[in-house]
């Protein structure tokens, strides 16, 4: 029977070697290396890469040649950095003061946010937040449930599959590739899979916590939970006043959070100050943008100013030269190259001269400068020609770790912005200097996260080095060893590297998985540290993500008579029995007061496990169904919580017959445990109820579990905002699964239920706040359920009509009374459900909806009349305006006078793509409706339509 791995489980799963050299030396002037390497010994299969490399060596006809390593060769850098900060300090300083008036203020504000796609912490934890089993049903966007379900396992960018298709032959390269050694790293003790104690609650951590507190970082205090935070002693008012702030305000970043914090404290929020330096320096840029670009990046270089001054003026010099918007940042780049040469050339040293800066801050901005620049020169012809070979020589020849961590981040920016054909002939070197820092003989371990970075971002860049057998052997042994450093942030950077591979190059991941990835990843899994944990999980996360969209191709091409391009490698299917345990047991890892934005390790293997059971289908049953049996009583909530995310998690893969008997046991017990005294329990309950509404309705027996189930979930929409959320998710499964959208029964299975869910339902609408997206998925759900209603459901639809409407007429009376943009957003999010559930009503409805039709016409043109041109309100408006012209048909002609000024006013809002394109079709509408009555408008509708044409 499989049970999770106790604290002190001695369960282990040793990767050792039985030789220990493998010498690689630079052979790859020619293309491909050859070797001799390790014979390993892992999970009781014996790999030997030499030969391996030598039967690849012998088919190939491959030459050994011996090739010296090369040294980067020392440049004048020096001298050009000093005659830089000569030039520069003649210019005149007319907004020094602006900026640090502006900025000064900000002296707690958090480092720059790297610019990597997928690396930082922070947005590995948003992409994968996009995959989160409960979240993900608690999004604001329920059309289609089980496609934003699917959502999670879209992430990879398609430019990845237009790059596979379109690989170049390899190049020749000057990487340099040095001798390899695994069995230090593989060998090692610490290579065995054993559980790790919990630091959660000792004291060296206390004290630690407390002493990082008492340092200023406040938001690392409100990350706590609410136990940890009583162990400290600070002012209760000051406290609350701070939280309030910060959840009146859901999406301030915690760079944000920390000025509120120092506001709080300092008394340092002067508003008028900040406004006046933003003008002066608005104005700077628009009359005289050289000088202004020239004085930011003096600032920037000023080794006597202040760190944050120094920082902000980097930042700002980096958002005058790049933007996300392509048209601005077309823009951009003609502005900078009407910048006459001298000053650019100024500038360009003067951010190379700041990279060696001890101020690191103040280099890391610079490589972000360097990079924005880059970006626009590089690709044109005699364009910053010696930059590369400037920051190359700054890693090879220069013992300043500032200098190579600045240098190596600039180097994988670039490596992210540039295409990779432009840097081509340079591709060796930059690899090669890349990995020198990289390698575990760098004293700095900041150094080797920099270069682990760097790496990172240069994955995409570096494809024909991976085409190289012997260069991949050695960057995979590179980014192995790192995974075993002392320091976390290196392991944890190592580990994100790994994911990315597998993404990019999962094709020759084969014999790495066989010789050290599978053991290196299961034992990050058990890793004390959550942030090497995660990205472990996240490891076969993405293996899984492969493999189901490789078994989807297959089949696709099966279907077609074809062969399919690639095939699997079943990686995941042939280490189930290892990490499937590692897996269950990280389920019971929740904390009783984590919030449910927050990723951690408990979510990341529900994710990991879901995706796994749609891997290898159903191999996944029999091993997790006895951990459920076994823990679903559990005395510990934590157990019996993880029993059943194992239970919901596995639905999805399976074939039917194979669950069928299992969820028709469970369901009496699932309903139960909606009456269970943990909220965490209830919330995954409701969870697992609507995964089985929407993926097995077969198993739901009107006449046997309906009652009793919506009477569960009913009363669970007066629980906590998290319960109310899935519980509206359920419910709206049972509704997609028993009704019907597209015709109206004459009854169905929730018509005896029907007047009470709704009842509750609009109960729910009626709490002040919308925490945990609840509000709004109830909202959503009654949507739904009024979108499959039966015939005999009608009547309770019709007086919801007047309920809505009176709604919005209040939302529209108190619209001058919003004060404040949080409570201006969480008004139009309401205007927005109410018209989204208006709409639903008009379609159900159809001709019986025309009694109503001057009441909701009347609603509707003061909601527009109320209502900015960039609200989003307009856009569901418009939609009910939609439904109505299909419900009244010719009548809608006597609302169409006093309708169209707002129609012409979103035709020419071409700024709002959404709302522009919902006014065209609403054209459509109109005439179809109308018909000939239509003609008198048709001049007008098609002079705009002619004009958004040019």
């Amino acid at each position: 029977m499989l049970r999770p791995l106790s604290q002190h489980s001695t369960r282990t799963c040793p990767v050792y070697v039985t030789s220990s050299s493998f010498n690689q030396n630079a052979l790859f002037s020619t293309g491909l290396g050859r070797g001799s390497m390790d014979q390993i010994t892992l999970g009781g299969k014996s790999i030997s890469l030499s030969q391996r490399l030598k039967k690849n060596s012998e088919v190939n006809g491959n030459t050994r040649l011996d090739t010296k390593v090369k040294n980067a060769r020392p440049g004048q850098f020096e001298d050009a950095i000093e005659k830089g900060k000569k030039t520069f300090q003649s210019l005149a300083e007319p907004i020094q003061e602006p900026l640090k008036q502006m900025y000064e203020e900000y002296k707690s504000s958090s480092p720059l946010p790297p610019l990597r796609r997928e690396g930082s912490a922070t947005q590995r934890k948003q992409d994968n937040n996009r995959g989160m089993h409960k979240t993900l049903m608690n999004n604001s966007s329920r059309t289609d449930s089980k496609m934003n379900q699917k959502s999670r396992y879209k992430r990879k960018s398609e430019h990845k599959y237009e790059m596979r298709s379109s690989i170049p032959p390899p190049r020749q390269t000057d990487f340099v590739v040095q001798d390899i050694n695994w069995s230090d790293f593989i060998n090692s003790s610490t290579n065995k899979l054993s559980v790790p104690d919990t630091l959660e609650n000792s004291q060296d951590e206390q004290a630690a916590l407390r002493l990082e507190l008492e340092g200023g970082d406040y938001d690392r205090y409100l990350s706590f939970p609410k136990s940890m935070q009583g162990k400290f002693n600070l002012d209760n008012d000051l406290t609350n006043s701070l939280q309030k702030v910060i959840g009146q305000n859901p999406s301030y970043n915690l760079s944000e959070k920390k000025l509120f914090y120092e506001a709080l404290l300092q008394n340092l929020n002067n508003q008028k100050t900040r406004e006046d330096a933003q003008r002066q320096l608005e104005q700077a840029e628009t009359t005289n943008f050289p000088m202004y670009v020239a004085m930011l990046c003096q600032e920037l270089a000023n080794e006597q100013s202040s760190q944050y001054t120094r920082n902000a003026a980097g930042i700002a010099l980096k958002n005058t030269l790049s933007s996300s918007e392509a048209s601005r940042r077309n823009e951009m780049i003609q502005r900078w190259l009407s910048v006459d040469e001298a000053t650019r050339q100024q500038i360009k040293q003067a951010v190379l001269t700041t990279l060696a800066s001890s101020d690191t801050r103040a280099a890391t901005t610079a490589a972000q400068v360097i990079a924005a620049i880059g970006a626009i020169e590089l690709p044109m012809e005699n364009q910053w020609p010696d930059l590369m070979k400037n920051l190359l020589e700054n890693v090879t020849t220069t013992n300043n770790s500032t200098l190579k961590i600045a240098t190596l981040t600039a180097i994988g920016y670039i490596c992210e912005l540039i295409d990779p054909i432009i840097l081509a002939p340079q591709a060796g070197a930059i690899l090669t200097a890349v990995v020198s820092g990289a390698k575990k003989e760098e004293p700095n371990q900041d150094v080797r996260k920099a270069a682990i970075d760097a790496l990172y971002n240069s994955l995409e860049f570096i494809r024909d080095n991976f085409e190289r057998e012997g260069e991949r052997n050695y960057i995979m042994q590179i980014v192995c060893e790192a995974t075993q450093s002392s320091d976390v942030n290196v392991q944890v950077a190592a580990f994100e590297c790994l994911v990315r591979i597998m993404q990019i190059y999962y094709d020759k991941m084969r014999f790495y998985m066989e010789k050290a990835l599978f053991g290196l990843t299961v034992l990050g899994m058990k890793s004390e540290d959550e942030r090497v944990a995660l990205q472990a999980v996240e490891f076969w996360s993405t293996v899984c993500d492969e493999e189901i969209e490789l078994a989807n191709e297959a089949l696709e091409a099966s279907d077609a008579g074809e062969t399919p391009d690639r095939l699997s490698h079943n990686f995941a299917k042939a280490a189930l029995p290892e990490i499937l345990p590692v897996l269950l047991w990280l389920l019971t890892k929740q904390e009783e007061d984590a919030d449910e934005d927050d990723w951690n390790v408990a979510m990341a293997a529900g994710t990991c496990l879901s995706l796994l059971a749609q891997c290898v289908e159903d191999a996944i049953v029999t091993p997790v169904i006895p951990f459920v049996e076994s823990h679903i009583r559990s005395a510990d909530w934590r157990f019996r919580e993880a029993a059943i995310m194992a239970f919901g998690s596995i639905l999805e893969g399976p074939e039917h017959k194979m669950l069928t008997n299992l969820v028709n046991q469970a369901l009496p017990v699932l309903i139960d445990m909606m009456k269970d005294d943990s909220a965490q329990v209830k919330d995954t309950t409701a969870w697992t109820l609507g995964r089985v509404s929407e993926l097995l309705i077969e198993c739901i027996k009107p006449d046997e579990h309906l009652q009793s189930l919506v009477s569960a979930l009913v009363l669970g929409l007066r629980d906590s905002p998290r319960i109310v959320s899935n519980c509206c998710w359920a419910l709206m499964s049972l509704s997609d699964q028993f009704g019907s959208r597209e015709s109206s029964l004459p009854t169905y299975a929730l018509s005896p239920f029907y007047e009470g869910i709704i009842s509750a339902l609009m109960e729910t609408t009626e709490r002040s706040t919308n925490e945990s997206n609840s509000r709004t998925s109830a909202y959503e759900c009654i949507s739904t359920l009024v979108q499959g209603a039966a015939l005999d459901c009608f009547s309770t639809i019709q007086k919801l009509t007047v309920t809505i409407l009176d709604r919005l007429d209040a939302t529209i009376q108190a619209t001058n009374q919003i004060i404040g943009s949080d409570e201006r957003h969480a008004h139009s999010e309401l205007q927005s459900n109410l018209c989204s559930v208006l709409t639903s009503i008009i379609r159900k409805l159809k001709q019986e909806v025309v009694p109503f039709a001057d009441r909701i016409m009347t609603t509707l043109l003061s909601l527009f009349t109320s209502s900015t041109k960039h609200s989003t309100t307009l856009e569901d408006g418009f939609l009910a305006v939609g439904a109505i012209t299909t419900a009244v048909e010719a009548d809608f002609v006597r609302y169409l006078d006093a309708f169209a000024p707002f129609l012409y006013a979103a035709l020419s809002n071409h700024e709002e793509y959404a709302l522009c394109s919902i006014a065209v079709g609403l054209i459509g509408d109109i005439c179809r409706a109308l018909q000939e009555a239509s003609l008198p408008y048709c001049d007008t509708f098609m002079n705009m339509l002619l004009q958004m044409l040019q």
